[in-house]
């Protein structure tokens, strides 16, 4: 297990500053050193969800370890994190829409047994297994998430331009997009 210091949801509206454990990379698993975390509404949010979590959703990283299975990514390299994370098998990835994968999508990545990221017990906080944000967790100095919710970017875009890429910046685009293919169709 790693120490880190991470932001922490007490889940009645506070949080606190923390030292959190998170296990070393198995299987698919990532271990990211944060460089930079987004803040969006849902932060704020997520103080009052009513149990504790490891806080943020925005981020972008530098790999530090592997898992085994690990294939397309190595230490050193930079990662935006993403929390819709496509499952390549349903029938909207195997279409090209793996941002609405039937899968994934549902239960916001969730957690390894639904298919999204890193097991709930890979993170602990008060010796407790602690639910990370959107299965991320990136207000911490580290967090362990699977290959396929790192996306590689190059080092000219500087982190904190990145961390909002995968939320705040995906949101705003998919809206207008969204939006005006919905005014196009009427």
């Amino acid at each position: 297990m790693i120490a880190v210091k991470a932001a922490v949801a007490a889940g009645d509206g506070t949080y606190v500053i923390d030292t959190i454990h998170i296990q070393e990379p198995v299987a698919d698993e990532v271990l990211v050193r944060m460089k930079a975390a987004g803040i969006c509404h849902t932060d704020w949010d997520s103080v009052r969800w009513g149990k504790p979590i490891l806080m943020g959703h925005e981020g972008a990283g530098v790999v530090e370890r592997v898992g085994p299975q690990v294939q397309g990514l190595r230490p050193g390299d930079q990662v935006i994190l993403n929390w819709a994370i496509p499952c390549y098998q349903c029938f909207q990835c195997m279409e090209g829409n793996q941002h609405i994968c039937e899968k994934n999508s549902a239960v916001v990545a969730g957690n390894k047994v639904a298919g999204g990221h890193a097991t709930l017990e890979s993170s602990t906080w008060r010796g407790q297994p602690t639910e990370r944000a959107f299965g991320l967790g990136t207000m911490a100095e580290y967090t362990l998430v699977r290959e396929a919710a790192c996306v590689g970017y190059t080092q000219t875009m500087p982190s904190a331009s990145a961390a909002i890429v995968s939320c705040g910046v995906m949101t705003g685009y998919g809206s207008v997009v969204n939006a005006a293919l919905t005014k196009n169709k009427a």
